[in-house]
């Protein structure tokens, strides 16, 4: 079965609202949803879905990836701009990540801005 990330991000007063839609728009796979904070008190909801090309796309929600072995949550974007990073401004889609630097985190790029922030489990919901 072929599965996609997402990550609804969020804030403390407004969870359980932004839970019950994420519960209520999508067949959650796994029957958890993980609950991430960041040290700017954002929080981010991650979960799996099966993969579909076209789905119903909650607001803040975006598509990510993970590298299990270190907890790492990244956007291709963000990967790409991390390559660039570390090699000099090159994009070499054959550059190997030293993914242990960027456990428990995510990169992202907002308003154009790359950003890796530091995540600590905030809590697992389980759904029934």
């Amino acid at each position: 079965m072929r599965t996609q990330l997402l990550c609804t991000f969020t804030f403390e007063e407004s969870l359980e609202d932004t839970l019950d839609d994420i519960i209520d728009t999508h067949d959650i796979l796994f029957n958890r949803i993980f609950v991430l904070e960041s040290d700017d008190d954002e929080l981010m909801c991650t979960y799996n879905i099966s993969y579909v090309t076209k789905y119903n796309m909650l607001p803040d929600t975006i598509s990510v990836h993970r590298k299990k072995e270190t907890n790492t949550i990244y956007t291709i974007n963000a990967l790409n701009q991390l390559i660039r990073m570390l090699n000099g401004g090159n994009l070499d889609k054959s550059y190997t990540v030293n993914w242990g630097d960027y456990s428990n985190s995510i990169m992202l790029v907002r308003g154009g801005e790359f950003s890796i922030l530091p995540t600590k489990v905030y809590k697992i919901i389980m759904i029934e």
